[in-house]
């Protein structure tokens, strides 16, 4: 009966000694999360100065996304030291599948790279979703002139 009892106790040990709670709350708060999905350079209303862009915020929007979070920086690792900028901006979600934004005030000729994240309550992110090019990965804009692939 003790070597039963020992036993039983090694396999509680084990058990409760592989469950971290607060990982798994998170993980099952994070599952269905859903990033916005084909983040676009939209050209027609971009200028020198001004990048426009928008992404489809359909499956962001059913999970419950509150608002977007959009990066906007010089570098390609998002990164604002060594001379690199980074913008930030929420969007309030609205009702239209595709939200967009206007980032103004930009350097003409310079070339940006953009990524938008979905925010849910709590607060929680979704992973990012990046201006992509034609080959799937991301890529920089320089604003009124286009993509950079």
């Amino acid at each position: 009966m003790k070597r039963f009892a020992y036993i039983a106790a090694i396999l509680i040990a084990v058990s409760c000694g592989t469950r971290d709670p607060v990982r798994d709350l998170l993980l099952a708060r994070t599952a269905n999360l859903s990033a916005p999905e084909s983040v676009t350079y939209d050209a027609p209303n971009s200028t020198a100065t001004v990048l426009a862009v928008y992404w489809d915020a359909t499956r962001a929007l059913e999970s419950g996304a509150v608002e977007f979070h959009i990066d906007v920086a010089t570098d390609e690792f998002f990164f604002s030291g060594d001379g690199g900028t980074l913008i930030t901006r929420d969007l309030p979600v609205s009702s239209s599948p595709n939200d967009a934004i206007m980032i103004t005030g930009l350097t003409s000729g310079q070339s940006y790279f953009i990524r938008v994240a979905a925010v849910y309550p709590g607060p929680s992110k979704s992973e990012w979703a990046y201006l992509n090019g034609s080959n799937g990965k991301p890529v920089a804009v320089i604003p009124g002139t286009g993509l950079v692939e």
